[in-house]
């Protein structure tokens, strides 16, 4: 019986012996851009009640006897095929005369919150631990109450559980047992984690108009939360309000909203409204959105899930798109800002006053930056309405007199570039300092505070420990070195240095500016994971040209914790002649995106016939350096040469991607030979045929000429074998019939080979 396969959430991975590619592949290019995004505090919160879906596979057993009581729920969900899951939205709005909604999280559970119209159909206990075997009372429960239900007959039923596992599948199952038809049970993906569904339960749809909204940007009783991109804030945005994304960019710069309460940027909202819930008690919170859809419900639902009164919410209507709104967005709110470019180059050459007001324990953390006035407002706890905090402001307005004069700008450093400067402004406004956003103002916060890369860098203290490219490429291979490849995955796929690890900080949008971008979280995420293994070696850091993807990636490295010292930059980064002379391999899923432009590139296959028969990249050419024994015999690398001499122009033009064992031996004979005959744009497919992407997207060709015979003895009967044709194995088509397809060579390995070149005919 065929069943479904449920989503695996995948993890990173060091590929052994060969290249190691942290993240997943991009073809975006390294475009590095100069804007400047606010972004906000990020840390992870619990996780839900229930695990992860996993994959089912499809040789489970059914079981075997069907009139037992279920005691393993997973297994016996594996047996059977149930209907495609639902999203949220789409259970939401579902028709409830053909559809019925069975929630079957506990009863304490629904009474707090669920759908309307929806039945409490419970396989969670009161304690919230999940039915073990069919003949719990709960599931028994479950059972007696799905039995010839009016209510659930000939309709589809849409499961709702904690987080769309463990508790549906388990429902499910039961009501297999108790008759219903399986493609008509549905799950909702997500479960209750689903900020739509989230939404829902809250039951409200609070709304301002655009008008209302911009009215109130002043006020002190409304707080406006921007919950668009935090590229989109940066640009323009509602004065005064307050950058909580849960849009953002994903890996393919598409702009998605987080969909349930476990997506990094809902954990990140959810944070700081538990850490600020000051600034929101008492007051109404206006929620900006791209279109007062998706963005303000999945917000609205994080504000209450949160310690926000949900009546005190409102959706801005229109969002952004809104006529009013899009009139009154400016770019900043009151404040000036400078790079954290400027503020460097300002501390290095004593230009500007630099305050660093984040608490001692942040700045003994990151470092300070050199020449910079050390004068916290935030206590130990980075809290700023504290008794300690009190103290602290006192301090400031004390002693920044005696420090600070106005014959120079002050640049003002904060975690953020939100609330410290903010405070630290107003503090310096009431000791008579010019804090005007006019061009004779003084006071600049330094855009995203110590968030920025560039200024972490910085206040690192490390000058980078370069090492030149030569030392890097003598490098590969040690076991005491990595090589950490941080451009985007697409330069990466189509040229590294062997063994190097793909962790981007590039993307199509460029450079990771802030700890906050998605690229800085994800290579945050695989240096701590491998912490255990990659702080004990030194780290040589590959990007475009030996500057800011390096800078980025050191202050990321010095954030997770790692010792500077060993981290070092490899001057030039791809630029470097001797890098670039090295960076002959590519990635495996480079090579199947390309497959198919067979006019531009060509895969060269020289393992034996015997190995290209059993399996290949469909249009790749098969031109054997190696025999039956695996060994490089010299009449093959003198055939390979003869051929590729007389067909040159067919070569000549394209890249060439060399496949062979396990990218070593015979992708390095080939390409010494191709070069001799003076074609040098080659490259290696790291890891060969062992790869498992490569060994997916092989293909066995049928003969392509189907008047060749061939009899026991091996024999070709094909009456034009010396008429300038070459016979092959396996169909060899490159995407031009011809004259690519008249390229491919077939060897019989078993007892023998012969290899036409022109009329020149080679017996083994």
């Amino acid at each position: 019986m065929k069943r479904k396969l449920l989503p695996v959430f995948l993890s990173f991975a060091l590929l052994a012996n060969g290249s190691m590619t942290a993240f997943a592949a991009d073809s975006s290019v390294d475009t590095v851009t100069e804007s400047d995004a606010q972004t906000t505090v990020s840390e992870d919160q619990g996780n839900p009640e229930e695990t992860t879906q996993e994959e089912v596979s499809e040789d489970e057993a059914v079981p075997a006897d069907e009139s037992d009581a279920i005691t393993d729920f997973e297994t016996a969900y594996k047996a059977y095929t149930f209907g495609a899951n639902v999203s949220g939205p789409d259970a939401i709005s579902a028709d409830k005369n053909t559809v019925a909604v069975l929630d079957v999280r506990s009863s304490a559970n629904y009474e707090i919150s669920h759908l309307e119209g929806s039945f409490s159909t419970p396989v969670f206990n009161e304690g919230g631990s999940i039915i073990q075997t069919s003949e719990d009372a709960t599931a028994k429960a479950f059972t007696e109450t799905v039995t010839n239900n009016a209510n659930f007959q000939n309709k589809e039923l849409y499961l709702l559980c904690n987080s769309g596992a463990r508790g549906a599948r388990a429902a499910a199952v039961l009501l297999q047992r108790a008759g219903y038809d399986t493609s008509r049970i549905h799950t909702i993906t997500g479960g209750a984690t689903g900020l739509e569904v989230r939404y829902a339960f809250l039951g409200t749809s609070n709304a301002v108009t655009g008008a209302e909204a911009v009215a109130a940007v002043d006020s002190s009783d409304v707080v406006i939360i921007d919950v668009r991109t935090t590229e989109n804030f940066a640009k323009e945005h509602l004065k005064n309000s307050i950058s909580l994304p849960v849009f953002y960019l994903n890996e393919e710069g598409k702009q998605v909203v987080a969909e349930t309460n476990q997506d990094p940027y809902a954990k990140t909202f959810a944070e700081y409204v538990r850490a600020n819930l000051s600034t929101f008690s008492g007051k109404k919170v206006y929620v900006l959105g791209n279109s007062g859809q998706r963005g303000a419900k999945a917000a609205t639902a994080l504000l209450a899930d949160n310690g926000v009164d949900k009546n005190t919410i409102y959706t801005i209507t229109g969002g952004a798109g809104d006529k009013t709104v899009q009139s009154a967005f400016v770019t900043v709110d009151g404040y000036k800002f400078v790079s954290g470019t400027d503020a460097i180059a300002a501390a290095k050459d004593g230009s500007a006053y630099i305050i660093d007001v984040r608490s001692s324990n942040a700045q003994t953390k990151t470092g300070t930056l050199k020449g910079s006035i050390s004068q916290s407002l935030f206590d130990a706890d980075n809290k700023l309405d504290t008794a300690e905090a009190e103290a602290l402001e006192k301090a400031f307005k004390e002693e920044i007199p005696s420090i600070i004069t106005e014959d120079k700008p002050i640049y003002i450093i904060c975690n953020s570039g939100a609330r410290g400067a903010q405070k630290a402004t107003k503090l310096l406004g009431e000791l008579g300092y010019n804090i005007s956003t006019k061009e004779d103002g003084k006071v600049y916060t330094i855009t995203n505070g110590a968030k920025g890369l560039e200024l972490l860098y910085a206040m690192s203290g490390t000058d980078g420990n370069a090492v030149d490219g030569k030392t890097a490429v003598a490098a590969i291979g040690k076991d005491d070195v990595v090589i950490l490849d941080v451009r985007a995955t697409g330069n990466y796929g189509s040229g590294h240095l062997k063994g190097s690890i793909s962790t981007p900080v590039f993307n199509a949008n460029g450079v990771a500016k802030t700890t906050d971008d998605q690229l800085s979280k994800d290579f945050t995420k695989y240096v701590t994971d491998n912490k255990a293994t990659l702080e004990k070696k030194e780290l040589y850091l590959l990007c475009n040209s030996g500057a800011s993807g390096a800078r980025a990636a050191t202050a990321l490295l010095k954030s997770a914790g790692y010792n500077l010292a060993k981290v070092h930059t490899i001057t030039g980064g791809a630029k470097d002649a001797d890098v670039k002379a090295a960076a002959i391999y590519v990635s495996d899923t480079h090579v199947i995106n390309k497959m198919a432009d067979t006019k531009n590139y060509l895969i060269l296959d020289v393992r034996s016939t015997a190995s290209y028969t059993k399996g290949h990249l469909k249009g790749s050419l098969s031109l054997p350096l190696f025999d039956k024994d695996n060994k490089l015999p010299d009449d093959l690398a003198k055939a390979f040469t003869e051929y590729v001499t007389a067909h040159k122009a067919d070569f000549e033009g394209k890249t060439i991607y060399v496949l062979c064992n396990s990218g070593a031996r015979g992708a390095a004979k080939a390409t010494q030979l191709l070069k001799e005959a003076g074609i040098t744009n080659v490259f290696t497919i790291e890891n060969g045929a062992k790869s498992e992407v490569i060994q997916k997207h092989f293909v066995t060709d049928p003969v392509a000429d189907p008047d060749t015979k061939k009899d026991n003895n091996g024999k070709d009967n094909n009456k034009n074998l010396n008429n300038g044709k070459t016979t092959t194995a396996a169909t060899t088509k490159t995407g031009d019939t011809a004259p690519i397809a008249a390229l491919a060579v077939a060897m019989l390995a078993a007892l023998g080979a012969i290899i036409a070149f022109g009329k020149k005919k080679i017996v083994k």
